[in-house]
């Protein structure tokens, strides 16, 4: 390895201290060892090791209570664990594994074996931090990428709707606004995305059929570009309480996905209805078939045929059903895809019904 590694090791016999270390300097790591866990843990929150050789019967402290200490540090908890110890039960195996411990090396140590767990353990290590610092990469590009979509798509909007006034209506400024709410609605995605974690949702009353109108309204120019006609289909009227932001990506990523993956002068039908007590709202549309209904909702999912969008939409759909316990059926035959969502009655505000 060309990082040099620290490895602590905390024994409280010294014999084992020294054979340990014997047998780690042929690998050039920065060894670190001590007796007494309390110093070792103090210590290691100053200078954090990139793996801990613990011991399990130590006076004072066991290796399982030290285990805990080191968890509860927030820069420690990461570190790995491999216990060392003369016990061979099970249960101490056990044990060590499931408050933390990465793995279990019983003494008397045999010397390839202990170098080789070690290495493989901090090769995982330095994986997991890699993943964890593009991770955190990603989180700052996305939200760089938020905040910079979104004056550009204000200006544009603004613009477009000025532009209109002055000289009328035309189908190249239809075009424009039809682009425009296909970047909001993945800029809104993106947000979702990015905020969710910490987002508190905040359920209301909401009149669906107001509330699917709305959205119509803001795709109607992504509609007029390919000539897809939108309806309303109002079987029974009901109001649910939900959060309107997760209900708008809800409505919004089907909708739009219904008109890019909608065949040119088609129809998208939207149905809310009521039957035996099931409260559903379908969006039917005329395009492209989906291949495999099942895989629609994974992350990054896209057709082979139409490479649209960044695959995220319906992953974030399924995320908010699944927490609302939203039912989706999806059904796509002979080039005609009907999603239904059906709200479970907690959701339901029964006295609004018309």
């Amino acid at each position: 390895m060309d990082k040099k590694y620290t490895v602590l090791i905390i024994d409280d016999k010294k014999e084992n201290l020294k054979y340990l270390n014997e047998i780690l300097k042929e690998e050039n790591y920065n060894i670190k060892a001590s007796t007494n866990a309390i110093f070792a843990i103090n210590s290691s929150k100053i200078n954090p090791p990139q793996l801990i050789l613990l011991d399990i019967k130590m006076p004072d402290l066991n290796g399982f209570e030290v285990c805990n200490l080191l968890k509860k540090e927030d820069n420690l908890k990461e570190v790995p664990i491999i216990f060392i110890s003369a016990l061979d039960d099970l249960e101490s195996k056990v044990k060590a594994l499931n408050i933390g411990g990465v793995d279990y090396i019983t003494k008397p140590f045999e010397k390839e074996e202990v170098k080789a767990r070690i290495k493989t353990q901090l090769k995982l290590f330095e994986s997991k931090q890699t993943i964890s610092k593009l991770l955190e990469q990603q989180d700052f590009f996305l939200k760089k990428i938020i905040h910079e979509m979104n004056t550009p798509l204000s200006i544009i909007s603004l613009n477009v709707d000025n532009l209109e006034s002055l000289l009328g209506p035309k189908e190249q400024f239809e075009t424009i606004k039809a682009s425009s709410k296909s970047l909001s609605s993945i800029y809104n995605d993106l947000y979702y995305l990015s905020k969710k974690e910490k987002r508190v949702s905040e359920p209301i009353n909401i009149n669906l059929v107001r509330f699917l109108s709305s959205r119509i309204a803001f795709f109607d120019e992504m509609a007029n570009v390919k000539n897809i006609d939108i309806s309303l289909d109002i079987h029974n009227e009901f109001n649910i309480f939900l959060d309107s932001y997760e209900l708008e990506r809800v409505i919004d990523n089907t909708l739009s996905n219904a008109i890019k993956y909608g065949f040119e002068d088609s129809n998208i039908d939207i149905i809310l209805d009521i039957q035996e007590d099931i409260y559903r709202l379908e969006i039917k549309n005329e395009g492209t078939q989906i291949a495999n209904t099942k895989t629609i909702f994974d992350a990054y999912y896209q057709q082979k045929e139409k490479n649209i969008g960044f695959g995220l939409g319906l992953s974030i759909v399924k995320d908010i059903c699944s927490k609302y316990e939203i039912n989706i059926n999806v059904t796509s035959v002979d080039n005609k895809t009907s999603f239904s969502y059906i709200f479970p009655e907690n959701l339901i505000i029964k006295e609004e019904i018309l």
